[in-house]
């Protein structure tokens, strides 16, 4: 449910305005990973990923939580987080199943909440621990492989991080799997319907 909700909050408020930001960040980063300008692509994805945590706090903060935001910020978060995986796979800094998995565990968030919108009326989700822990190690991880080709550190670095970041994308499909179940479970339920009476 759409909880915390300020409705009387201006759309364009600061909050909204970084998640924006990340948005327009996204081709910009993009474009600088398909040129091969390392550093370039981690400044700008260095900054984007600072504004996934900067505009969830002032949100909060100053109570500028709203519709619009709660829309636009999962969409820049998997905006940013698969064009990397998909641009790494392809110039070669991440394995093409790492990728391929990212995409398969969106698949499965997708299926979840479109079950759970459809049957449980349920807008929103809060994320599990499970998810989280996901993302965080798996953004601290795509960052890491940026930087280590940025500054040529990828020999020593590129192996870690991929180990990590493999270990990130499979406990972010464990919470994309454990989503679909919930909205698979949600479905079943409402086709079974209370026991006649």
């Amino acid at each position: 449910m759409e909880t915390g909700v300020n409705k009387g909050a201006p759309a364009l408020n600061p909050a909204n305005l970084l998640t924006l930001l990340r948005l327009v960040l996204v081709p910009v980063f993009a474009l600088y990973l398909l040129e091969g300008s390392w550093a370039l692509a981690c400044a700008a994805f260095g900054v984007a990923a600072f504004t996934d945590f900067l505009d969830g706090w002032v949100a909060r903060r100053f109570g500028w939580v709203t519709a619009l935001g709660i829309f636009i910020d999962p969409m820049a978060d998997k905006a940013l987080q698969l064009t990397a995986f998909t641009l790494l796979a392809w110039r070669g800094a991440c394995p093409d199943w790492v990728a391929v998995l990212a995409w398969a565990r969106e698949l499965l968030v997708v299926s979840g909440f479109t079950l759970l919108a459809l049957v449980a009326h349920m807008r929103r989700v809060k994320p599990t621990w499970l998810g989280k822990a996901g993302t965080f190690f798996q953004m601290a991880a795509l960052a890491l492989l940026l930087a280590a080709r940025a500054w040529a550190w990828h020999p020593q670095v590129e192996p870690a991080a991929n180990l990590v970041l493999g270990a990130a994308v499979l406990l972010n499909f464990a919470a994309g799997l454990q989503y679909a179940l919930s909205g698979l479970k949600a479905y079943e339920a409402a086709q079974t319907g209370p026991p006649p009476g």
